[in-house]
């Protein structure tokens, strides 16, 4: 059985990047935003507009992702602000996926500027992995105007690990037997799903390196850590901790998740993401014929920490607007105001219509499930997008894909 091959593929300054090549393919004057202080904001004519993205040299100003552009201003007065443009990003995003299924038919995209590549048998193909990735990274900067740093690992996480060990356009692997040699050596903060919290608690501990967490006992560590203390014990070994595709076991759970192109820092933003998550789960619920009793909302904030929360449900359902409820509130409970970057909702105790006992809700849940029934009944005759509600008319989320285009419906991508 070959060993698997798995590529991270990552927009190196994704926003800064597709912009400069906008600007280079119309001859916009100017310098290239790569190359001076530079950031992409949500609105740049808003004091409260906050900063999407900034070039490296920003970076070294101390600007940083997900703080107001005032403050950010403070730090660096030069900055060369530029409002984001999603259109934009979501055309070079498709390109970029369009490109990497030339190279395989496994192309799991994680968000608008990553995605994994499963390139395991394919050497034959395309050559050695190495040489495959920069073949790949090659064209992209010559035929799409923009570059991508590529990890190569024996799974998805490794893959990811690799491809940020230094940047720009760049090719790294991380292979079973480079672990202890290229990533143990790496600071604990440079962990992938340890962030900032995670890692001061570590240190405090005596765990600076993540070989010296990749050693330490498990035990321990999930006394300390719980649940997320597996995680990033598994992932110092070089294995996958968390579930990168997460597929729903038939009649158990079902749910979606979104990593969404921009950290989200107000609650009318998450409200969005999470009554379209709803849509699509509740779709899916009904098309099964199917109702939850149990409902979790998992969150990532910008720092990589990980909060999740779990409800029974006072009644059986498969409609939106109670799961949608149930979802808000558990979301307010477990938010600490820290920009998120990747939400799902998953409902599980699913069972069959039939199975159900009556109880004081029924007449509300009945009603409101018979309205979904007609709605899916013309969505399926005209079109998913032929009824929608009209909060999602002119916004950048879709109204029932959550994130994740219409061929991914039935597979959770994570990270």
């Amino acid at each position: 059985m070959k060993e698997k091959i798995f590529f991270h593929v990552d927009v190196n300054s994704a926003y800064l990047s597709w912009e400069a090549a906008k600007r280079s393919k119309e001859n916009i004057a100017g310098k290239d935003l790569r190359e001076i202080a530079s950031a992409v904001s949500g609105d740049p004519s808003k004091r409260s507009g906050i900063v999407l993205a900034k070039s490296q040299i920003a970076k070294k100003f101390g600007v940083n992702t997900g703080e107001p552009i005032e403050i950010a201003k403070r730090k660096c007065p030069q900055l060369y602000v530029v409002p984001a443009n999603f259109d934009l990003y979501i055309e070079n995003s498709n390109k970029l996926i369009k490109l990497l299924n030339e190279y395989s038919p496994y192309v799991y995209q994680y968000s608008i500027d990553e995605a994994f590549i499963d390139m395991t048998g394919t050497d034959r193909l395309f050559g050695s992995p190495k040489m495959c990735a920069d073949n790949i990274r090659n064209r992209i900067k010559k035929e799409l105007g923009f570059t991508v740093n590529i990890g190569i690992g024996n799974n998805m996480l490794t893959a990811k690990m690799a491809g940020e060990f230094s940047k720009p356009d760049k090719t790294h692997t991380l292979f079973k037997d480079e672990i202890e040699s290229k990533m143990w050596p790496l600071g604990i903060e440079e962990l992938f799903f340890v962030g900032d919290k995670t890692a001061n608690k570590l240190r405090n501990l005596g765990f600076v390196s993540i070989g010296d967490l990749a050693k330490a006992d498990i035990n321990f560590i999930i006394k300390r850590f719980k649940k997320h203390g597996e995680v990033i014990h598994r992932h110092a070994n070089g294995e996958e901790g968390y579930v990168f595709l997460k597929k729903n076991i038939k009649n158990k759970s079902i749910g979606n998740s979104s990593t969404t192109a921009y950290d989200i820092s107000e609650i009318e933003q998450a409200n969005q993401l999470i009554l379209s998550l709803c849509e699509t789960v509740c779709a899916r619920l009904r098309k099964k014929n199917m109702k939850a009793g149990v409902l979790s909302i998992e969150i990532v904030d910008m720092n990589f920490e990980n909060y999740t929360k779990q409800r029974k449900l006072n009644v059986d359902t498969n409609a939106v607007n109670i799961i949608y409820k149930e979802a808000c509130d558990m979301f307010i409970e477990i938010w600490n105001k820290t920009p998120i970057r990747h939400i799902g909702i998953t409902t599980s105790n699913v069972e069959n219509k039939k199975v159900e006992q009556l109880n004081f809700f029924d007449n509300a849940n009945i009603k409101e499930e018979n309205l979904y029934d007609a709605v899916d009944k013309i969505r399926d005759k005209y079109g998913e997008d032929s009824i929608k509600r009209a909060s999602f008319i002119g916004k950048n989320i879709s109204h029932m894909e959550g994130g994740i285009s219409k061929k991914k419906k039935d597979k959770n991508v994570y990270l």
